[in-house]
């Protein structure tokens, strides 16, 4: 189901972190290239210096276009829940690396074009993949992405819209994720979870059931609760899987409050935890400037394999 249009101000946003991503790329490939002449001409290397530098610093910024984005794969390996439904997602691959990858999971929020005809949820998109920076970010730093796709639509305050059913849902989820696992060159130490408001709760659910499997999570203007909103402790004592929890400045008064008790409930149980507040952008959308910082937190607060 398509979201609303998104404002001018997150598409700025957006288009600058994909500028500041290619700029990082760019910068680490010129370094490589400058050390590898150099190790080859020896003495000879400080006699072409300035004239080499001028050489890669025009090629690359003519070379812009260069950079492809990250590989996108709709649905490569088939994948059938218990209740016979084939299931789609999507799968982006970095560049090629040698190794096993590390693997982020990104759960979108609840998505529905009636929002905008809601005041208080007009400038509310569920931070479908494409406006989180995540898909440039992972491809630069060779992290393989992983976006299921929600299957049931349901009625939200009174409209139609795609989210996460946790009963129906999460079972096709776990197959996807296994699958996905087998198939491909992951890293089964370094699987996280990721996702906004009903993406972050889906995202405690899964961790909860198999809280062994998970490396650690980023749970962004959401927590784990029931569907009475209830805050729910973790089913096992920590530590087990590290929690990102965050929100942003301006986010739901009644978002903020989970966010911060579900925080105090995880780290009573022993679990490694942080809790990041008034995050930008305004709102209740994913903070995509941050995604370096949340790297760094799911990989210092995670498992230690």
């Amino acid at each position: 189901m398509p979201s609303p249009a998104l404002t001018t101000r997150d598409t700025k946003v957006r288009s600058i972190n994909r500028i500041a991503d290619t700029a990082r790329q760019k910068g680490r490939l010129l370094l490589h290239t400058m050390r590898t002449i150099r190790s080859a001409l020896g003495k000879n290397y400080k006699m072409i210096r300035p004239w080499l530098g001028l050489l890669l610093l025009t090629l690359a910024f003519h070379g812009c276009d260069s950079f492809q984005p990250a590989r996108a794969l709709e649905t490569p390996y088939p994948v059938v829940d218990n209740a016979g439904n084939s299931r789609a997602y999507r799968l982006f691959l970095p560049a090629a690396r040698s190794g096993k990858l590390p693997l982020l999971v990104y759960f979108h929020g609840v998505i529905s074009p009636g929002f905008k005809e809601i005041p208080a949820l007009k400038r509310y998109t569920g931070s479908p993949i494409e406006e989180t920076g995540l898909i440039q970010f992972c491809r630069a730093r060779g992290i393989i992405l992983l976006v299921p796709t929600a299957r049931y639509e349901y009625t939200f305050l009174g409209c139609r819209a795609v989210g996460w059913q946790i009963d129906k849902e999460i079972d096709g989820i776990e197959k996807i994720i296994d699958t996905v696992i087998a198939k491909s060159p992951i890293d089964p130490c370094r699987v996280y979870l990721a996702g906004l408001s009903a993406g972050a709760g889906i995202s405690h659910f899964l961790a909860n059931r198999r809280p062994h499997f998970y490396n650690a999570i980023i749970s962004h203007g959401q927590a784990y609760i029931s569907q009475a909103g209830e805050i729910l402790p973790p089913g096992v004592k920590g530590p087990q899987f590290g929690i990102v929890f965050c929100y942003n400045l301006g986010d739901y008064p009644n978002l903020i409050h989970i966010c911060i008790d579900s925080e105090r409930v995880y780290r009573k149980n022993g679990y490694r935890t942080v809790l990041l507040r008034d995050l930008p952008p305004r709102g209740h959308a994913w903070s995509s400037v941050n995604n370096s910082r949340f790297w760094k937190l799911l990989n210092r607060l995670g498992r230690k394999n």
